[in-house]
């Protein structure tokens, strides 16, 4: 990760979690390869990972992380720049 990119991401970590939200999409918005998609079209497109999720889920090959344990070790990573 370059410097930049780092200090950006201090940055948006002051951030409200509704302005990080509006910061993502806008990012997200920015690909050169590929349009930004409808909302059902985003919707179709994430499908197939959201069911190999559920299905591995089901089968118990993975566990579930509590979401604040998890923004918390996310956190973590990036105070430490890891």
């Amino acid at each position: 990760m370059t410097a930049a990119v780092k200090a950006l991401l201090e940055q948006a970590m002051q951030l409200s979690p509704e302005e990080r939200a509006e910061m993502a999409n806008a990012l997200d918005g920015m690909s050169a390869d590929a349009p930004a998609l409808a909302r059902d079209d985003l919707a179709a497109t994430w499908r197939p990972e959201l069911d190999r999720r559920r299905e591995e889920l089901e089968r118990g090959e993975v566990q579930t992380v509590d979401a604040r344990d998890a923004i918390a070790g996310i956190r973590a990573r990036l105070r430490s720049g890891t």
